[in-house]
Order: structure tokens, then C-alpha cells, then sequence
């Protein structure tokens, strides 16, 4: 009887589980249109990013990765819409609304006025200013005034003058 040779020994490896992202843990935080509305509402009031976070329950980071454009924006668009609604309110006939549209023309006018956006005024030209020497010139201008023991020889003195025109005598 022949025996069969020994097949080598498998090496048992054990399946890793694959995971969906977030499985088990918090879902990741989706802002509705209530939670984007109030974001800038807020910041329209002045309030900081961690206290309008801290309102909506959600982590700063969290909520400056979610809703970037009404942190940057929201401001502005809030201005707007109350622009828009005391012009409603002034062709309404409303004189306090009227009165109010008519200081704010006048503020931004001074202010533009101010600061120089209506004309631009020329700038100032500055003197020029002599550049101060480095420390290579420095040094050559120290060794040049060198005098006494340390003065450098004089050059030795040429037997043939070679300062004559050539060709002239």
C-alpha cells in the first residue's frame, strides 16, 4: 500500500466584516431648511459660530463643514430681505419706512463720501530714500581709508610710461 504525501497545512484566516461608514455610531448630522434659516438668523444678529452651533446642538466644526455658505453669507442675505421689506413697507406709504430708506441713503452716501469711493483721490508720492550700503561696501570703504602701519604699499613704479599716445613722436 502507498500512502499519499502530506498536503501542507492551510493557514486559517478569518474574514474581516466589512462595515458601512458611521455603522453603529451617530448618524451624521444633516441641517433641514429650518436649521440653514436659522443659522442666519442668527448670524444676522451678530452671534458667534460657536453659539449658533451650541443652539442647533451640533459641533462648531460640524456645522462650519455643513453650511459654509450661510456662515459666509448670511448676513448679507438677511440685510437684503429687510431692504426689501422697508421698500415695501415706503411704497406702502408707510413714512417711517420712507424716513428710514432716506437716512440710510443719506449714511451710505457720507460713508462713500469718506472713504473715497466716489472720487478717488491721488496718493501722496513718497520721497525717495537712498539705500543704506551692505556690509561688502562697508568693508571696502573701511580698508580704503586704512592709514598709517596698516596702509598698503604704494604700486611699484613702471620703467616704461605707457600713459604716451603711441604712434604720436
Amino acid at each position: 500500500m502507498t500512502e499519499k504525501p502530506a498536503e501542507p497545512k492551510k493557514r486559517k484566516t478569518r474574514k474581516r466584516a466589512t462595515r458601512k461608514r458611521n455603522a453603529g455610531g451617530r448618524p451624521s448630522w444633516k441641517p433641514t431648511l429650518d436649521d440653514r434659516t436659522t443659522i442666519e438668523r442668527m448670524k444676522f444678529c451678530g452671534e458667534s459660530d460657536a453659539t449658533i452651533a451650541r443652539s442647533l446642538g451640533v459641533d462648531v466644526d460640524t456645522m462650519r463643514k455643513h453650511c459654509p455658505e450661510e456662515l459666509a453669507n448670511g448676513y448679507a442675505n438677511r440685510r437684503r430681505e429687510v431692504v426689501n421689506l422697508l421698500f415695501e413697507a415706503a411704497k406702502a406709504k408707510n413714512t417711517s419706512a420712507i424716513k428710514r430708506l432716506d437716512d440710510m441713503g443719506r449714511v451710505a452716501g457720507a460713508a462713500a463720501a469718506v472713504n473715497g469711493r466716489g472720487g478717488k483721490m491721488p496718493k501722496p508720492e513718497k520721497a525717495p530714500v537712498a539705500e543704506k550700503p551692505g556690509k561688502k561696501e562697508l568693508r571696502k570703504q573701511a580698508a580704503a581709508q586704512v592709514s598709517g602701519v596698516y596702509a598698503p604699499p604704494p604700486p611699484p613704479r613702471l620703467a616704461v610710461d605707457n600713459t604716451k599716445a603711441a604712434g604720436g613722436e
